[in-house]
């Protein structure tokens, strides 16, 4: 009902030319509304960092090579498949010295690690040891599920209902009836489940390297997916 009201009231203050070539030229209702649900992941991902400092640069590669053959056997451990293990490429940094005249240059080599875990019952198992790695940074965790075209599909069926029956109550209230379908856009699928708007399943950490600077716990949950799929819908009205 307000939306019809509304829409009567902005085209009292269009002209006719400009109303028609704009609008369609029947009478409409436009509905939105949201489809929601609550999904368990069963696939999750872990990226990190490895991290040496060194004034000798082979020392500090030394360090990431041995963190990296200790990452690839944990996974191997836990049956994670090696191309589920991607380690990037080492970089290397020159930082000013730290000796007393700042002559002697020190070196940060760091290489990126992504990890897929298939299974989550391995979760804990692999999450665990690698928190309590020295030498890894920069944690950041994140979940999604194997069915998630057929739950976004869901999503969408559930908003369109949602927006149907507000533009029924909507025709009803002005004493006409509703037609067919004319439009409908799908919004941004909004995965609430770090927080309310449009943030990411994503938990990420890169405080000061000390394991203190990481929440032990939300590292190692599974976290459920919440997710909102909003939809915008015409109707002919009749």
């Amino acid at each position: 009902m307000f939306k019809i009201v509304a829409l009567i009231a902005a085209l009292s203050t269009i002209p006719f030319s400009a109303a028609a070539s704009d609008l369609p030229a029947y009478p409409f209702v436009h509905a939105s509304g949201t489809g929601a649900t609550s999904v368990m992941p069963d696939v999750g991902e872990i990226d990190f960092e490895i991290i040496a400092h060194d004034r000798d640069p082979a020392a500090a590669r030394a360090v990431v090579e041995s963190r990296i053959a200790q990452i690839r056997a944990l996974a191997e451990g836990l049956g994670v498949p090696a191309e589920d293990v991607e380690i990037r490429d080492i970089r290397k940094d020159v930082k000013k010295g730290t000796d007393a005249d700042g002559a002697t240059p020190g070196y940060d080599l760091r290489s990126g690690v992504h990890i897929k875990v298939a299974d989550l019952s391995k979760w804990a198992g692999l999450v665990g040891p690698l928190i309590d790695m020295p030498n890894l940074d920069g944690f950041a965790t994140s979940f999604d599920t194997t069915e998630r075209e057929k739950v976004e599909t869901e999503l969408v069926a559930l908003a369109m209902n949602t927006a149907r029956r507000k533009a029924a109550a909507m025709a009803k209230g002005a004493g006409m009836k509703l037609g067919a379908v004319t439009a409908v856009t799908l919004g941004d699928l909004k995965n609430l489940s770090r927080a309310m708007g449009l943030a990411p399943n994503d938990t990420r950490y890169a405080g000061s390297g000390t394991r203190s600077a990481y929440n032990r716990k939300d590292l190692l949950s599974i976290d459920i997916i919440k997710l909102a799929q909003p939809v915008d819908m015409i109707f002919r009205l009749k």
